[in-house]
C-alpha cells in the first residue's frame, strides 16, 4: 500500500490522463457533418487547453513534497491550492468537451458516427467525474498537511485511499468506453477519421 507520500505523487500527476482518455479530435467524414465536426473540433480545442494546463502544472508534485519535507506548509498548502486550481479549470474544459461531443452525437448524422461521438462522450464525463473525485482526496491531504493530530492524518490517508480506489474504478469505466469508440472507429475507417 502507497503512503501519504505516494498517494500524493499518483494524485498530483492524473491530470495527465484526464488528457489522454479525452482523445484528441478527429475529422468526421461524408455527408453534411459541419455542425458535427465544428463541436467535434470545439472539443479538440478544449482538450488542447487541458493539455496546456497539464503541461504549466506538470513539476507541481515535486515542488508539493519538497515543501512537505522541509517543513514548510504555508507554501505546500499553497502549491496545493494551485494544483486544484489547475485541476478545476481542467475539469471546466472537460465538461465543455463532453457537452459538446455529446451535442454532436445527438445531430442527425450516420449512427456509426452518432455512436462513435456518444461513447467519446460519455467516456469524457466519466473521467471528468473521476478527477471530481480525486480532487476531493487533494483537498483532504491539503487540509493534513501540517498537522499533527494523528487523527487527521488518518482521515486524510483513508480519505485519500477512498477517492483513489472510486478514481481507479472511474477512470478503468471511462477507458472502457472509449475502447468501444476506438472500435467503432476502426470499423468504419471509411467515416471517422482520425486527426485534426
Amino acid at each position: 500500500m502507497l503512503g501519504l507520500r505516494g498517494r500524493l505523487q499518483i494524485i498530483l500527476t492524473m491530470p495527465v490522463l484526464l488528457a489522454l482518455l479525452a482523445c484528441a479530435s478527429c475529422k468526421l467524414g461524408g455527408g453534411d457533418f459541419d455542425e458535427a465536426n465544428k463541436l467535434n473540433q470545439s472539443a479538440g480545442q478544449d482538450i488542447d487547453e487541458i493539455e496546456k494546463i497539464i503541461q504549466d502544472n506538470k513539476n507541481k508534485e515535486g515542488e508539493v513534497t519538497r515543501a512537505v519535507n522541509a517543513g514548510q506548509t504555508d507554501a505546500a498548502r499553497k502549491l496545493i491550492d494551485e494544483t486544484i486550481a489547475a485541476i478545476d479549470r481542467g475539469l471546466e474544459r472537460g465538461k465543455s468537451a463532453a457537452d459538446k461531443l455529446d451535442r454532436a452525437s445527438k445531430l442527425n448524422i450516420d449512427q456509426a458516427i452518432k455512436d462513435y461521438l456518444s461513447y467519446r462522450a460519455q467516456s469524457v464525463a466519466k473521467a471528468v467525474e473521476a478527477f471530481t473525485e480525486l480532487r476531493k482526496g487533494i483537498v483532504a491531504f491539503r487540509d493534513s498537511v501540517g498537522s499533527t493530530d494523528k487523527a487527521v492524518v488518518a482521515k486524510a490517508r483513508d480519505d485519500i485511499q477512498q477517492t483513489s480506489q472510486t478514481f481507479d474504478a472511474l477512470i478503468s469505466e471511462s477507458q472502457r468506453l472509449q475502447g468501444k469508440a476506438d472500435e467503432i472507429a476502426r470499423r468504419n475507417p471509411d467515416k471517422i477519421k482520425p486527426g485534426q
